[in-house]
Formats: C-alpha cells, sequence, structure tokens
C-alpha cells in the first residue's frame, strides 16, 4: 500500500472482497474482486457519505492554500445523494509565511460550525498542528 498505517481499512477491503465473492457466488480461485478507490476522490467521496448528512457543512484548506479540491465540495452527488454546504476555507495562509492561519481557523468554524474539518491537504509542505486543529 502506498501509505501506512491503513491496517483497519486493509481488513474493511478484505471483509468488502470476501461479500463480494460470496454475493454474486463466485470462486475465489477465480475471481478476484478489487475494492480500492481508483483515486482520493471517492474515497474522500465515500467517508464524506459515511459521515455527513445532506446540507452537513465541512471545511477544509482552499486549493490555493494547499488543500484538496475534494475537500471544498459544494455538491457531491448531483442527484441530492449528499449536498454539502462547503464553508469559506478553513484558514487561508498567512501571506507572508504561507502557514496555516489557525487563528483564523478557530474564528471561521465557530462562524460557521462545521459538521466535519478536513485536517488533510493534498499540496502542504508544512506540518499540521493537529492538537490545535482538534481543539477547535
Amino acid at each position: 500500500r502506498y501509505y501506512g498505517g491503513a491496517e483497519v481499512v486493509d481488513q474493511i477491503e478484505l471483509l468488502c472482497e470476501q461479500r463480494a465473492l460470496e454475493a454474486f457466488d463466485l470462486d475465489p480461485a477465480r475471481w478476484g474482486v478489487n475494492v480500492q478507490p481508483y483515486s482520493g476522490s471517492p474515497a474522500n467521496f465515500a467517508a464524506y457519505t459515511a459521515l455527513l448528512q445532506p446540507h452537513d457543512r465541512l471545511m477544509g484548506l482552499d486549493l490555493p492554500d494547499g488543500g484538496r479540491k475534494t475537500h471544498r465540495a459544494q455538491s457531491w452527488g448531483q442527484g441530492g445523494a449528499c449536498a454539502l454546504a462547503s464553508c469559506p476555507s478553513v484558514c487561508p495562509s498567512q501571506p507572508a509565511t504561507g502557514l496555516i492561519d489557525y487563528n483564523q481557523l478557530e474564528v471561521t468554524a465557530r462562524l460557521f460550525r462545521p459538521r466535519l474539518i478536513i485536517a488533510g491537504t493534498s499540496a502542504y509542505s508544512r506540518l499540521i498542528d493537529y492538537a490545535r486543529m482538534k481543539k477547535v
């Protein structure tokens, strides 16, 4: 696996693969099943639909600040499966340093009260203060 620390995900994937084979009465010696998402986008969608209700708010770094496009989704599933209200960027980077502005993160979170704050990125090369984010 590309990322470490995914032991629980590995177990869930194996269980899903076994159940898919059983559901279609397929012989595992002849058939294989892969339930891994092909990229981070469907993986994020799966997490959002598991954790959030329609119209719940989520916050994540804006793309120019190092975030991921799917962390700022305006609407997932155009048929209404999971329309999410996205708040303004969690914490735009401080222009002078490029660092996350944790004070602004807290102000914005109190204002918009998101159900989920995403503490992950795609292109943020600095360390994230997860303890500080958890307090928010």
